[in-house]
């Protein structure tokens, strides 16, 4: 990877990963013995993280998404005296899963 594509790929990582290889290359650099450079870090995690690492991030993101919606369900269910089933589960999605997903990206 050229300095020109690390640069590239790193415009195109979100926060999350910044933080992420910021945090491999300090382990990576700490290995070596000096400073393995931001473009190497980032070619390195790509190559041996990025899949495992966004896998990770997409199942918890779900998992964390699901209670969010059982927890709407139940409270809609109770003031309506009913099950809602997937009516709530709908209803969620369409008044709160985008604001959710901005929050949980740290965006405003």
């Amino acid at each position: 990877m050229t300095e020109t594509d690390s640069q590239y790929a790193q415009d195109e990582l979100s926060e999350e990963e910044r933080k992420a290889i910021e945090t491999h290359k300090y382990f990576l650099s700490r290995e070596a013995g000096r400073d393995v450079g931001m473009g190497y870090a980032i070619a390195h995690w790509l190559v041996h993280h990025a899949s495992r690492w966004r896998h990770e991030r997409l199942r918890k993101d779900l998992e964390d998404q699901w209670k969010e919606i059982e927890k709407h369900k139940w409270i809609e269910s109770e003031k309506a005296g009913t099950d809602l089933g997937a009516s709530a589960a709908v209803d969620w999605i369409k008044k709160h899963a985008d604001e959710w997903r901005r929050h949980r990206r740290g965006g405003s």
